[in-house]
């Protein structure tokens, strides 16, 4: 009987064992993914500031034509032109066509 009792104690303490054996690697693989969770994490704010600063530039070049190219390009019609090469006028209505665009799409955005 007691023979069977120290058996019965190995058997449970192998258990035991294999249970904290398992535990630790899972408690391993756990650590080991959220440092992997927290790397992933940092370089995405990386992009997100890397992003954010390259929309701000864009952001503001595209104000700076917003204003800047209606003013020129009413300042450019003030002046009179006698036989403007082709090309000249050419692009001089297509500026004047893209603010159009611009203008459009600017009110659609605000609606």
């Amino acid at each position: 009987m007691e023979h069977q009792v120290e058996e019965t104690m190995v058997i449970c303490e192998e258990r035991v064992n294999k249970e904290r054996m398992l535990l630790l690697e899972l408690e391993e693989r756990h650590q080991a993914a959220m440092t992997r969770a927290r790397d992933y994490m940092a370089e995405q704010e990386k992009d997100v500031i890397h992003w954010q600063r390259n929309f701000s530039q864009l952001v503001a070049l595209a104000n700076g034509a917003i204003e800047d190219i209606p003013r020129m390009l009413r300042e450019v019609d003030a002046v009179t032109f006698r036989d403007p090469p082709r090309e000249v006028q050419i692009f001089l209505d297509h500026c004047k066509w893209l603010v159009e665009q611009m203008k459009i799409l600017i009110a659609r955005v605000r609606d």
